[in-house]
């Protein structure tokens, strides 16, 4: 279909008349499928849309293999160009103006060029003339490019003319990008005489491509050598005799980086935690913070990476919740699994710190630091003493003895089933932390619970318990790790370490996951951030990234991280229906990240599959509802209330009174239907029955590894796990990272809707109102 919607283009171009050549520079390989081995606003304008950064080109000239000088400057970004050439001996000059337009997303592109001559040479019988160049290129496939330039003509002063031509050329790649064979075709405007050329590319190795091009009357050799942010290319032509008749070369800068000959091999990616967001943030006139999805991908090319020799991370801040620890963990082993070195610098780490750097080939901590493997500990407010001195009564509801959200404002004291709950949610926990630090260590797992009995352990005593290998402060672990390897050591960022990747010069359609973050409290409306409520996850926005994500040219599949509590339960159901109706189109993978129950588990369990990982909080199926009553707070200041209405039920809602018995039976009737609905849904995505999702419902939590067991989870791993499993269930080539597209994108602090519970956008609302919640009792783990 793609195809077809190109043709009228084709015939628009065919029908435009002549032109053949212009004084002016000519490019050795002007290849007009291929464009980018050349200049594009010589070639082809329609490159310009598959130039992936801002460039600056300085052109020379050479015959009898003599340097004649600098004759050509141009500057190419995304869509667009500018070049101007100048000729001193003949006082000529000419500057083009290009423009593109990317069509189906890689697919294929249509450009335009202005050429124009210096009107102030009046020696000239091209002083002033101009003319225009149209061009297109097709890529359906990633092994083919179709492309075909009409150039424009010029009337000259007297009989002699500067005819029109057009130029059509297929490229083909038959082993991917390291060899590209093209054909050219080239003929004037009555059809008649046509020139026939043909070339190739040649890719030995990185950042060095070799390149010829051959003509009824010439022969075409050069290359080109990248060393990153730099470019040098050469090509010299031969005349009708096959003897050397001219040179061109370029000097290319980048603002991206490019492929480099000099790849240098053998460092090492600083990493340092603390900032695990799921969301990118956008800090005011900063840049874009990547988000823990981009860092997780990030870790994952590091293990494939062969010019990377090992990874120092610096624990000296938060490792992010207990799953995110886990997920950063794994990877990092599968960099140490590829023969690379994994290094760990502590200062003050705690039960996940000490989990996630017991993967290391060794541990060096501040000798001011300390470790805290001790053991989980949960703990959670409890207001309602607190609540009865102001006269306010929490008049809430809930379905499911371990659905225990209400009791922090319902109860003074925790309640025997969310004791139980939570006391096996946090063995479970422990249990996956002894078992990776033992692995990770070589300790028994009876002598961690030894040490965990033991501590906290200073930098001096983690040393003597086996914890840490040693102690040095941060500026000297780059000397420890030379030492121990016997040789220098080159050190860089993990941000340079991205901003060196090159851009893929990968040819057709582009092929994408879309990786979707759903994060925070769930509720209608748009997302934001609201007290008392923190980060808010609005159905409406949550559901437009769906679409839009679903709707983009290339996306195969839709990776759905979920990190929330739940929340509302109208804007959980519409979001588990979005997924639905998704993933008819295309695959929906769900990844849950440090959280994923209640509404954020009903999202979830529309999907394909649903990964978990095993320190992941999930389940907690039951719901809750009520109001608050403020009566005895009106009493206690003086203000008397009266109500008036006109059926028994028309006041149930009151804020200034409790549920009467038959009120509060006929909410308990609803909250049924909704606990009903809620299982019902879970069991339809999970493939499960009523009962079977009732008996593990009942608002009970549980950890990825426990939901794996009871079929609430289909797989331990992360979000890269879920990235790769999208790709695969979409037939997408996973020989190296697949692509990833990262929704919501950042927008700019300061300007946040403010949404507040449920409909209603005030706290005085949020307290009243009767909104039916899928909501997971907060868990402080430690």
């Amino acid at each position: 279909m793609k195809i077809f919607s190109i043709i009228p283009v084709l015939f628009f171009l065919v029908s435009m008349g002549g032109a053949y050549s212009a004084p002016g520079p000519n490019e050795v390989f002007n290849w007009v499928a291929y464009p980018e081995a050349g200049n594009p606003e010589l070639v082809n304008p329609a490159g310009f849309s598959f130039v992936n950064s801002l460039r600056l080109r300085l052109g020379m000239a050479a015959s009898d293999s003599t340097f004649e000088g600098f004759d050509r400057v141009s500057i190419a970004f995304p869509g667009a160009g500018i070049s101007g050439w100048w000729d001193d001996e003949v006082s000529m000059r000419k500057f083009t103006i290009s423009s593109s337009m990317n069509i189906f997303e890689n697919t294929a592109s249509i450009g335009v060029g202005y050429t124009w001559f210096d009107p102030t040479v009046k020696s000239s019988p091209f002083s002033g003339k101009n003319f225009y160049t149209l061009g297109m290129i097709v890529r359906p496939l990633e092994w083919f490019s179709f492309g075909l330039v009409r150039r424009g003509g010029m009337d000259l002063p007297g009989d002699v003319d500067v005819e029109a031509s057009y130029r059509a050329g297929f490229a083909v790649r038959p082993l991917g990008e390291d060899l590209t064979i093209v054909s050219d075709l080239e003929t004037g405007t009555k059809f008649e005489d046509y020139r026939f050329s043909a070339g190739v590319e040649f890719r030995p190795m990185e950042g060095l491509a070799i390149r010829a091009d051959a003509g009824e009357d010439y022969l075409s050799l050069g290359l080109e050598a990248g060393f990153g942010g730099a470019a040098l290319s050469y090509g010299a032509t031969s005349d009708d005799n096959y003897s050397y008749s001219s040179s061109r070369g370029d000097i290319t800068f980048s603002a991206g980086p490019g492929p480099n000959m000099f790849e240098p091999s053998g460092i090492f990616v600083r990493f340092e935690t603390g900032h695990f967001d799921e969301l990118r943030q956008r800090p005011f006139l900063g840049s874009i913070q990547p988000c823990f999805t981009e860092t997780a991908l990030l870790l994952d090319r590091i293990a494939s990476d062969n010019s990377v020799s090992g990874v120092i991370v610096d624990i000296r801040g938060s490792v992010g919740s207990l799953a995110q620890a886990e997920e950063i963990r794994t990877l990092l082993q599968r960099v140490s699994e590829s023969g690379k070195k994994v290094y760990f610098y502590v200062e003050d780490i705690s039960n996940g710190g000490y989990y996630l750097a017991s993967c290391g080939s060794s541990i060096w901590i501040h000798p001011g630091g300390s470790v805290r493997f001790i053991g989980l500990a949960s703990a959670g407010f409890f207001l309602r003493d607190f609540l009865d001195r102001f006269g306010i009564y929490p008049d809430l509801l809930h379905i499911g003895e371990y659905k225990s959200a209400s009791d922090m404002l319902t109860r003074s004291d925790m309640s025997e089933a969310q004791r139980r709950a939570t006391s096996a949610l946090l063995e479970s926990l422990q249990s996956e932390l002894i078992a990776g630090v033992a692995n990770g260590k070589g300790f028994e797992p009876a002598q961690l619970h030894t040490i965990m009995n033991a501590g906290p352990y200073t930098a001096t005593r983690a040393v003597t318990a086996g914890m840490v290998e040693g102690i040095c402060y941060q500026d000297e672990v780059e000397e420890r790790i030379s030492d121990e390897l016997g040789r220098e050591i080159s050190v860089v960022s993990i941000e340079n370490y991205s901003a060196s990747i090159p851009a893929d010069d990968e040819w057709g359609p582009d092929s994408h996951i879309a990786v979707v973050v759903a994060t925070g409290f769930i509720n209608r409306g748009k997302s934001g951030s609201s007290f008392p409520l923190g980060r808010v996850m609005g159905s409406e926005t949550l559901c437009d990234d769906l679409r839009e994500a679903a709707s983009q040219t290339g996306v195969q599949a839709i990776v759905l991280r979920i990190d929330s509590p739940g929340g509302d339960a109208l804007a959980s159901a519409d979001m588990h229906h979005a997924v639905e109706i998704i993933r008819r189109e295309i695959p929906v993978i769900v990844s849950m990240g440090g959280v994923a129950a209640s509404g954020g588990y009903e999202m979830a369990c529309g999907a394909d599959r649903i990964f978990a990982d095993r320190m992941t909080v999930t389940g907690s199926i039951g719901i809750i509802t009520g109001k608050f009553s403020f009566g005895g707070l009106m009493d206690s200041l003086g203000i008397n209330v009266e109500e008036v209405s006109t059926s028994p039920m028309a006041s149930m809602s009151s804020s200034f009174r409790p549920y009467t018995d038959i009120e509060r039976s006929r909410v308990f009737d609803l909250m049924e239907d909704g606990y009903n609905l809620f299982v019902e849904t879970v069991a339809q995505g999970r493939g499960m029955t009523f009962e079977q999702v009732d008996s593990i419902g009942r608002g009970r939590v549980w950890s990825g590894m426990d939901g794996l067991e009871i079929g609430l989870v289909d797989e331990c791993g992360g979000v890269v796990d879920a990235v790769y499993y999208a790709a695969r269930l979409a037939g997408m080539d996973i020989g190296e990272v697949p692509e990833v597209l990262i929704y919501p994108s950042p927008s700019f602090p300061g300007n946040i809707e403010l949404p507040g519970f449920g409909v209603s956008e005030n706290l005085v609302e949020f307290f009243s109102s009767e909104q039916v919640l899928y909501l997971m009792q907060p868990i402080s783990i430690e």
